[in-house]
């Protein structure tokens, strides 16, 4: 069976890849093949000169704490070893030249710092130059990858780490990668508008590979853990949907942690979020049962988060997967935030023998469902997932294989 890594349109950055068969994914995420092809790409869009950086920037999976960074709780990510790979010189032609291979859209410009005009994904590489190096001059810079877009998992803050990292590779700067995330943070909400946290920087800048990374979302501090499990694998289920309410509904849930923290401060006055409440504080504040629902999810949640590095410390799967399936019940009944397909894959999943658990992974509304899966059942699992979703829906899901990787990296010569 033919799997496809094609690529939706998506409001911030698109970046597509051709499709490939499913079993190659597993032994082989086509790093040095995408490199070598983009390669070729800019010798014959820049010359024969070699560029002077090649950065890989990864996508971020978040294996359980979900709508808990804006309250101020725990998450814990991974970088993923699907990426994005940025080729980067100076240019030696006075103008900015920048390619989306994939796309095959480009744009020259000799304006200081470039206005990127009707491609949404240039707005990335704009903000990055304007808030870190705007003297740097005219840049060649090309773009590709193998990470799926509209995904939920993060390819436009991919693309700002990685362009940080390139732009401080040709400024000789020696900032942290700490550092690096924290500006990509302010390009996200400064130029693009994204009020988000800093979960997908951190994890995308300074992850390792087999670890996810434990990080406190209030304080910044973070942990490196072992997410490797004896004779099981992380994969990604993309129902490729994504439905409006996630816009409207996301600001909403937000809303509604606020207000339940403004209720719940008039009995105890030292709580700042959600992350500082106790269930038996939502009990004694009386909370509307709506509000109740929303907060007694987070609080939840942020246990399971330390619960499950407890569970990955005693390399404890069966656990781990009760820990997956309660997130995604309660991000279903109490949070509210899947729907049809992301339910479909997440039941299918907990229902197959050798799935140990999964759950929906994201703001919701669409995107993935993640799964820990046995091994050997793999290949059958992905097969028999695919065909139910096409029978339900009438397309299909795209299996996502990835390793934990390390987060933005120079490429090696090659």
């Amino acid at each position: 069976m033919i799997y496809t890594c094609e690529i939706e349109s998506h409001v911030y950055i698109s970046i597509s890849i051709c499709t490939i068969d499913h079993r190659s994914q597993i032994a082989d995420h086509r790093f040095p093949f995408m490199v070598e092809v983009l390669l070729d790409r800019w010798n014959k869009s820049f010359g024969s000169t070699v560029p002077e950086v090649v950065v890989r920037a990864p996508g971020r999976v978040n294996i359980i704490g979900e709508h808990t960074d804006y309250n101020e709780g725990w998450v814990l990510p991974g970088a993923m070893s699907r990426s994005i790979y940025l080729l980067v010189s100076k240019s030696k032609t006075g103008q900015h030249h920048w390619i989306a291979y994939d796309l095959d859209e480009e744009i020259q410009s000799t304006e200081e710092i470039l206005e990127y005009g009707q491609y949404a994904w240039a707005k990335y590489i704009e903000g990055a130059i304007r808030l870190y190096a705007p003297e740097l001059g005219p840049l060649q810079l090309l773009i590709g990858g193998d990470l799926p877009v509209g995904a939920g998992i993060s390819s436009s803050s991919a693309l700002v780490c990685g362009i940080l990292f390139a732009l401080q590779q040709l400024t000789g700067k020696t900032e942290s990668k700490e550092s690096l995330a924290l500006i990509g943070q302010r390009v996200e909400k400064e130029i693009i508008g994204v009020q988000g946290g800093i979960m997908d920087q951190f994890a995308i800048m300074m992850s390792q590979p087999h670890h996810v990374m434990l990080l406190d979302c209030r304080t910044r501090e973070y942990r490196l853990v072992d997410a490797d499990l004896p004779g099981c694998k992380w994969i990604l289920i993309n129902t490729r949907v994504k439905h409006a309410l996630i816009d409207s509904d996301y600001n909403q849930r937000a809303a509604q942690c606020k207000q339940s923290v403004a209720i719940i401060q008039k009995s105890f006055p030292e709580v700042n979020a959600l992350r500082d409440v106790t269930m038996d504080m939502l009990t004694a504040a009386d909370l509307p049962e709506t509000l109740f629902r929303r907060s007694a999810f987070v609080v939840q949640e942020d246990d399971r988060v330390h619960q499950m590095v407890e569970a990955l410390h005693q390399h404890d799967a069966l656990r781990t997967g009760e820990l997956l399936k309660a997130s995604h019940e309660g991000l279903r009944h109490m949070y509210e935030v899947s729907c049809d397909e992301l339910d479909h894959l997440a039941d299918f999943a907990n229902a197959y023998e050798g799935v140990i658990g999964a759950r929906m992974m994201g703001g919701g509304f669409g995107g993935c469902v993640i799964c820990l899966i046995r091994e050997e059942v793999l290949e059958d699992f992905s097969i028999a997932c695919v065909d139910a979703y096409l029978d339900r829906f009438g397309f299909e899901p795209d299996v996502i294989l990835f390793d934990l990787a390390d987060g933005v990296s120079l490429v090696p010569s090659m």
